[in-house]
């Protein structure tokens, strides 16, 4: 009685092969899941549709008289009154410090050189070197 059961396996089966394989389920299970996945595409697709018209729908419609589509400002007091142009100001300022000479501090002797030029000046000149450090004065010890 010490002999257990087993199936016997025929002599032209491949041992490495695993009989609880049911192909038919895989199969089956995976052509659900993409019909499953494919049934959600569309209604995701059918929803967006569905959502876009209802908001195209609710959206009001653009008003008919010129005086209600004038640009309403809030009351005063208005620092920028046209922050455009006055970001277009600052901008050429910019580019016309960047790119002419001036003066800086006249009574002083400084200049605004263009950049390009400060840009030749250094490469032919270097950098300035700065003076050497001082070494720190040395603090009498106390002797704690």
């Amino acid at each position: 009685m010490s002999e257990s059961k087993q199936p016997q396996r025929k002599a032209d089966q491949d041992p490495t092969l695993d009989g609880e394989l049911n192909v038919r389920l895989l199969v089956g299970s995976t052509v659900g899941l993409l019909l499953i996945i494919g049934i959600a595409i569309v209604a995701m697709w059918a929803l967006g549709f569905g959502i876009k018209d209802r908001l195209v729908a609710s959206d009001p419609p653009p008003p008919v008289l010129p005086e209600a589509r004038i640009e309403h400002r809030p009351p005063g007091p208005n620092l920028q009154v046209d922050p455009r142009q006055q970001l277009l100001d600052l901008r050429a300022d910019e580019e016309r410090m960047l790119t002419t000479y001036g003066w800086v501090d006249e009574t002083h002797g400084l200049v605004r050189v263009p950049i390009d030029r400060a840009m030749d000046l250094i490469v032919e000149q270097g950098l300035p070197t700065p003076p050497p450090a001082t070494a720190p004065p040395e603090e009498a010890s106390t002797g704690i």
